[in-house]
C-alpha cells in the first residue's frame, strides 16, 4: 500500500468551495430565495387582478368583431321642471307623447281625410205640413227654407204635392253651425215621369226647374211555383197583383183549380212595363202572355186585340178563352164536399147536397161565373150570407156562407163575369170557411161540374195572321226576357224627430 499527501477526490470540491468565492456565495444564497419568493407573489398577484393576458389571433367565422373598450359614460345633466312641460302620460294601451312629437290622435288625423258632412234626407209630408214647416223641424235656416219653399212653389205652378209623399235632400254640416244644416238639394218626385227639384246655387240663392223622363215600355218576365193562392204565389215571385188577377180569369174558363191545380206547379208571366228614362217604373206591369204547367198540359193564354174588337186572352189557336161560364168561381179551392146525397156534417142525417162545396182560406174572393142580375143578396138561412145570380132565362147560379158582399153587390146590379161578388166565409151552417155553390137549370140544382158550356169565339183571316206572329214572338219572351224578381218595398219613413239624434240616411257619400 503506498501512501501519499494528496487528498480523496471527495475533500477536493469541498476545499475549492471552501475558498473566498464559496463563502460569498454561501452568505447570499438566503437573500436570493427571498427576493425569488417576493417576485413570484407579485406576479401572481398581477395575474389574477388583470386576467389573463389577451393573445392577438387571427379572426375566425365564430368570432369576427375584435374586442373594444368603451369610455366610461358622462353622468347625465339634472332633471328640471321645465322637462315636464307638455308632457302627456300614455292611457290605456297608447304611448306617452314627450314635447315636440304629436299625439296618436293628431298623427291619425293627419293620415285621415276629414269625414264627408254631406248627406241625403227623405222625409215624408204629413197632414198639415209645409215645405217650410218640414225643414223648420230639421232646424234649416229660416232664411234658406224660405227661399226653397218659395222656389217650389213656383215651378210647382199652383199643383199641391199630396200628402204622403217623400221629399228627398242632400244636406251639409256647416263647422261654424253644426246644429243648422244647409239645404244643397230637394226633390219631390209625384208622378214618376215628373221631378221636381230645387239646387243651392253658390252664391247662396236656390234655383228651381222641372224635369221631364220619357217614358218607354219593357218586356220582362216573372217565374214562380204555385205555394197556396196562385195570385200570392205570383205576387211573391215580383208580379203586381192586378196581372196575377188578370191571368187567373184567363185561365178559369179551362183550368178546374180545386181539381188540375196542385201545389208546387210551375207558371209564368209575360209583363209590359212602363219604364222612364232614368230607370224608374211608372206601372209594374201589363199582362201580355202567360203559361201554367199542369200535370199533363201546358195552358198557354195571349193577350190581343182584334180589328174592331176589345181587348183580350186567347189560345194559341186563336180561340178566345171567354166561355159562357167559368168553370170555378174562385181560386186556389178544393173540393170538400161534392154534389149528391150526404150526411149532413151538422144536423148528423142524411140529406141532398145541392150544390158543391170549395174549401178555400177566409177572405178568398168569389168570381161571378157568368154575366147576370143580383137576384138576391143577404142572410138565407143555412146558406149564411148568399147571393145568387140569373145569368139567361134557364141558368142560374148561387154562393153560399159568405163573409162579407163584393161591393156593390146587391138585387138589382147587373154583374160581369169574373167580377167579386163577396168573399168565403162560414155564416150560416158551417164547420169552416168555404164556399156552397150551385147550379140551377130551370130552376132546379145541377150539378155544377157536370155542366157542358158553350163554345167560344175565334179569329179569321188578318186577324189570325197577325196573331199568330204575336204569338210566336211572345212565346219566345216567355223563355228569353229578362227575368224579374220580387219588387223592394216602396217605403220612406219619416226622418224628422226634434230634439233626438236622427238614424244614419246616408246614400252616397261625397
Amino acid at each position: 500500500m503506498v501512501m501519499t499527501d494528496s487528498p480523496p477526490p471527495s475533500d477536493r470540491s469541498n476545499a475549492t468551495q471552501s475558498g473566498p468565492q464559496g463563502l460569498v456565495l454561501a452568505l447570499f444564497r438566503p437573500v436570493l430565495f427571498a427576493c425569488a419568493a417576493i417576485g413570484l407573489s407579485i406576479g401572481l398577484l398581477v395575474f389574477f387582478h388583470h386576467g389573463a393576458p389577451v393573445v392577438a389571433t387571427a379572426p375566425t367565422p365564430q368570432s369576427e368583431t375584435a374586442a373594444v373598450t368603451l369610455p366610461d359614460p358622462e353622468p347625465a345633466p339634472l332633471i328640471t321642471a321645465q322637462d315636464f312641460q307638455g308632457f302627456q302620460p300614455a292611457g290605456p294601451g297608447q304611448p306617452a307623447t314627450t314635447p315636440g312629437q304629436p299625439s296618436q290622435q293628431q298623427q291619425q288625423a293627419d293620415a285621415e281625410p276629414p269625414a264627408s258632412d254631406r248627406y241625403e234626407l227623405t222625409l215624408r209630408l204629413e197632414k198639415g205640413d209645409t215645405i217650410e214647416k218640414m225643414l223648420a223641424d230639421i232646424n234649416v235656416a229660416e232664411a234658406d227654407r224660405k227661399q226653397v219653399d218659395e222656389k217650389l212653389q213656383e215651378i210647382l205652378k199652383k199643383r199641391k204635392i199630396a200628402i204622403g209623399e217623400t221629399i228627398t235632400l242632400q244636406v251639409q254640416t256647416m263647422a261654424d253651425q253644426p246644429d243648422a244644416p244647409r239645404v244643397l238639394s230637394l226633390s219631390v218626385r209625384p208622378q214618376p215621369e215628373h221631378e221636381y227639384l230645387i239646387t243651392r246655387k253658390d252664391d247662396g240663392s236656390y234655383s228651381g226647374e222641372e224635369k221631364i223622363y220619357k217614358v218607354t215600355t219593357r218586356i220582362v218576365r216573372v217565374e214562380g211555383t204555385r205555394h197556396g193562392s196562385l195570385q200570392q204565389s205570383g205576387v211573391s215571385a215580383g208580379a203586381p197583383s192586378a196581372a196575377m188577377i188578370d191571368f187567373i180569369r184567363a185561365l178559369s174558363y179551362d183550368v178546374d183549380f180545386q181539381r188540375e191545380l196542385k201545389e208546387g206547379m210551375k207558371f209564368t208571366v209575360l209583363l209590359e212595363q212602363l219604364v222612364t228614362s232614368d230607370g224608374k217604373i211608372t206601372h209594374p206591369g201589363r199582362l201580355l202572355a202567360g203559361e201554367l204547367f199542369l200535370t199533363r198540359n201546358v195552358v198557354t193564354i195571349i193577350r190581343y186585340r182584334p180589328a174592331g174588337g176589345a181587348d183580350g186572352f186567347w189560345t194559341p189557336q186563336g180561340e178566345s178563352v171567354i166561355r159562357s161560364f167559368l168553370r170555378t168561381p174562385m181560386d186556389a179551392s178544393h173540393i170538400t164536399s161534392g154534389f149528391g146525397m150526404r150526411e149532413h156534417p151538422i144536423l148528423g142525417y142524411s140529406a141532398m147536397h145541392t150544390g158543391v162545396d170549395f174549401g178555400a182560406p177566409m177572405g178568398t174572393p168569389i168570381l161571378a161565373a157568368g154575366n147576370g142580375k143580383v137576384m138576391m143578396a143577404g142572410f138565407n138561412g143555412g146558406y149564411g150570407l148568399y147571393v145568387k145570380l140569373q145569368h139567361t132565362a134557364d141558368i142560374g147560379t148561387g154562393y153560399g156562407h159568405m163573409s162579407r158582399l163584393g161591393p156593390g153587390i146587391k138585387p138589382g146590379v147587373s154583374v160581369r163575369q169574373g167580377q167579386v161578388i163577396g168573399f168565403v166565409g162560414a155564416t150560416g151552417m158551417a164547420t169552416g170557411p168555404h164556399l156552397h155553390y150551385e147550379f140551377y137549370r130551370a130552376g132546379h140544382p145541377v150539378n155544377p161540374l157536370a155542366q157542358k158550356f158553350a163554345m167560344r169565339a175565334a179569329m179569321s183571316g188578318k186577324d189570325l195572321a197577325a196573331f199568330k206572329a204575336m204569338t210566336q214572338r211572345y212565346q219566345g219572351q216567355l223563355k228569353n226576357a229578362p227575368q224579374i224578381t220580387t219588387p223592394p218595398a216602396n217605403t220612406a219613413a219619416d226622418a224628422r224627430q226634434p230634439g233626438t239624434p236622427q238614424a244614419p240616411q246616408v246614400a252616397s257619400g261625397r
